[in-house]
């Protein structure tokens, strides 16, 4: 059984964290860990998390950013702790919120009995029998920006910003995360890139697989602001500079 670390990204979540979620999702997946990136937050988010870890401590991992960093950088610095702490076959990440439910781990997953695969990564596109809740607002926003990023970055993906994301641990994967990225929350756009710069440019579906996720649930409380989004497409430009140096 492959082992599985999720890394959860925390930033004052501290109302919304779904303990009782956590806790129970690792005592029935004896395979499975979570590390909590606490992201200097300055709400009571640490104290709920090590109150959590206290009650599963080989299984729930933490990790304390003294100052707050941003998505990436926590999602980079809790990769860097896991190649650095423990042993597992495959390690990703998911959003503190849960829009994508921890069931959803076990079936992203499942494809890497494929060893040529190296991400697998959640998409929320509806199709029948799936449960995808999304403002219709956001959905649009969402198709605007994957048009923007096939054009400038040449990424045939549906749902690149899908916050569910798992790779093999893998010399190639850890190298995506060696280097800061440029942006803070176009990051996962940065992924693909880096992940192509470094095995080429075949890598659909080999070695990347876009997978539709069963269950996904918008939640409120979004920490993208209005400024984030006008400037997306002079993010995506700088990436795809950064690309090419």
């Amino acid at each position: 059984m492959q082992k599985i670390c999720t890394i959860i990204p925390v930033y004052n979540e501290a109302s919304r964290l779904e303990v009782e979620a956590y806790y129970d999702f690792v005592s029935v997946n004896s395979n499975q860990s979570l590390l909590f990136v606490n992201d200097g937050s300055s709400d009571t988010s640490m104290e709920v998390l090590n109150d959590l870890k206290n009650k599963n401590i080989s299984q729930i991992h933490l990790l304390n950013l003294e100052i707050n960093q941003g998505k990436a950088e926590a999602v980079r610095q809790g990769v860097l702790w896991i190649n650095d702490k423990l042993e597992v076959d495959i390690f990703g990440y998911l959003d503190a919120d849960l829009a994508t439910p921890l069931s959803q781990i076990p079936f992203l997953c499942s494809e890497f009995n494929n060893k040529n695969l190296q991400i697998s990564f959640g998409s929320r596109i509806k199709i029948q029998g799936s449960q995808i809740e999304r403002r219709v607002l956001r959905h649009y926003a969402g198709r605007i920006f994957a048009t923007y990023s096939n054009i400038f970055l040449n990424l045939e993906i549906y749902d690149t910003q899908c916050g569910a994301k798992f790779f093999r641990n893998s010399d190639e994967n850890m190298s995506v995360f060696e280097d800061k990225f440029i942006t803070k929350w176009l990051f996962d756009l940065e992924i693909f890139i880096r992940f192509k710069k470094i095995v080429g440019n075949q890598i659909f579906p080999q070695k990347v697989k876009e997978m539709p996720l069963q269950i996904w649930t918008e939640k409120g409380g979004s920490k993208i602001k209005l400024q984030d989004i006008f400037y997306t497409p002079f993010q995506i430009i700088k990436i795809m500079l950064s690309s090419r140096s």
